[in-house]
């Protein structure tokens, strides 16, 4: 998991693989079919165990305390010893050719599938008259994506813990988190004051 998460799917060669599992390139298509099975194995371990800092994030119970541990939760990981200073959603398979378009294919899905969980939590602030109706929810999931997914590109740019810190502190300001009495209502950016698509709440 790890080759993959700090050299990305091209970037790790068979030979990086036998070297590090110390098997042969026949043992390693046996155990696990080909390259691409195996790195789907790789994101699959990291989903379920290195990346919960998210899911946990939004377990908090109030809208204020979802956009803080996301924050919040999300330095922690970047900054913690031990694996490369980044998401492995982002550096696995961005960059990659169209011989490695699965590979890409499934890093997308994940980061998708992130998303729609967190508009999943900001329907359930709505719900409970945390989130303003007038915010477009789906502009808004987005527009905290972006900025989640900023702060692993500049850990990996090489900022610091402290540098990662301030960034965030500024973004939660904007979002109106940082304000007195900002547990009742976010911000709402003048772009996310869209109406809601008829189709969705």
């Amino acid at each position: 998991m790890l080759l993959f998460w700090e050299r990305g799917y091209e970037g790790t060669s068979m030979a990086d693989l036998t070297q590090a599992m110390s098997l042969s390139p026949s043992s390693i298509y046996a155990a696990f079919g080909d390259k691409h099975a195996l790195f789907s194995l790789a994101v699959k371990r990291y989903m379920e165990i290195r990346a919960q800092y998210a899911t946990k994030a939004l377990e908090a119970p109030t809208l204020k305390g979802v956009i803080r541990a996301l924050f919040d939760n999300t330095i922690a990981f970047l900054t913690t010893p031990g694996h490369p200073p980044t998401c492995m959603t982002l550096a696995g398979a961005v960059g990659c050719s169209v011989d490695a378009q699965p590979a890409r294919d499934l890093m997308t899905e994940i980061r998708k599938q992130n998303q729609v969980a967190l508009r999943e939590r900001l329907l359930k602030a709505r719900k409970s008259g945390e989130m303003p109706k007038g915010i477009n929810l789906d502009d808004y999931t987005r527009y905290l994506s972006t900025i989640i997914a900023g702060l692993s590109i500049q850990a990996a740019n090489g900022s610091t813990k402290e540098e990662l810190k301030r960034t965030a502190k500024m973004a939660l300001r904007h979002l109106g988190f940082l304000r007195p009495g900002a547990a009742a209502h976010p911000v709402i950016p003048p772009a996310l004051r869209t109406i809601r698509s008829p189709r969705r709440a």
